[in-house]
């Protein structure tokens, strides 16, 4: 599938905003406000394109979805992993443990491994979106998904209910897979928004009104997906829509610009960096003190870096390959 470039730069709008929100000072209204949204995004675009899953195509969702996010997922989490034992000087127990919590996955994994949660839930809800899309009419799919959602924001979390918490964060797909099919009504019906100066402008009206009242009122407005600190469920299936679709339009407004190819590209890794910038942080911290400017910058450039320097070397590889 060509890619389609204003896609890219949403995910690189959405990556920047959840590299600055694990980097900014936690309990200010910035980083509070930049989790309404920041999650729900990654999950809305996942749903433009879903396609329905019928049980007898179960091998092939296997061969193309799950299994390469499945490496990414053990791959990535095992270079982490590596890098946490020679950078924090971890024993080896502790590294042995760790690499039973990315067995186990979701609140077990912290640290370096704190934004893995995200592929399991998000592999997880593509499978039951995928299915609702097969075996249920479009009625059937939002009554589904409207009922997730209420359960999903009806309890404090799985450790409160079950007394542990679920292997990979499983639970989320109640709120998770409802923002997938949000994606997929919001893409389908881009004709009446899409580059849209007036929706923009609603959109950032709308969270500048939405900053002020969690600023100087006892609002209280949380979406913090991982921990399931989820407070106004009304407020948490109407605004993250709202700011996402504005996001998309303006993506759209910025294709061919100057800055559009670059964002483009910085959009299409954005999962390389949401693997990896919590690592660049956690090294910086050995050596510097905290400041948000630098290390957005490094947690962005850094993982940039090094996916050219992998696909590079591939490159390099193949032709050295083929030439011999």
């Amino acid at each position: 599938m060509r890619r389609i470039q204003w896609i890219d730069i949403a995910k690189a709008f959405g990556i920047i905003a959840v590299v600055i929100g694990h980097f900014a000072p936690k309990g200010t209204t910035l980083y509070e406000s930049l989790y309404w949204w920041t999650m729900p995004l990654f999950f809305m675009i996942g749903g433009f394109f879903v396609k329905p899953l019928y049980l007898d195509e179960l091998p092939e969702f296997w061969r193309k979805k799950a299994l390469p996010l499945l490496k990414q997922y053990f791959g990535f989490g095992t270079l982490l992993i590596l890098i946490s034992f020679v950078v924090e000087q971890h024993d080896i127990q502790f590294t042995l443990t760790y690499f039973l919590r990315l067995l186990y996955g979701g609140t077990l994994l912290n640290g370096y491994l704190s934004v893995f949660w995200f592929t399991t839930v998000y592999l997880a809800s593509l499978f039951i979106f995928s299915l609702a899309r097969a075996y249920l009419p479009l009625l059937g799919q939002a009554s589904l998904m409207l009922t997730s959602f209420w359960i999903g924001t009806h309890y404090t979390n799985a450790e409160a209910v079950l007394g542990q918490s679920i292997p990979g964060n499983l639970d989320l797909v109640l709120l998770a897979a409802p923002y997938m099919f949000i994606g997929w009504c919001i893409y389908r019906l881009q004709k009446y928004w899409l580059n849209s100066p007036v929706i923009i402008g609603l959109t950032f009206a709308v969270l500048g009104f939405m900053i002020v009242m969690q600023q100087v009122t006892d609002l209280n407005f949380y979406l913090f997906m991982k921990s399931h600190h989820v407070t106004h469920p009304l407020l948490s299936l109407m605004i993250p829509p709202m700011i996402v679709v504005g996001i998309l339009s303006l993506s759209h407004g910025l294709e061919g610009t100057t800055f559009a190819y670059w964002l483009a590209k910085l959009g299409q890794h954005s999962l390389p960096i949401m693997y990896l910038h919590k690592a660049v942080g956690y090294t910086l911290d050995n050596f510097m003190p905290e400041n948000l400017v630098i290390w957005v910058s490094a947690g962005i450039l850094v993982p940039l870096l090094l996916v050219g320097l992998v696909t590079l070397s591939r490159r390099q590889l193949l032709r050295l390959t083929y030439d011999s």
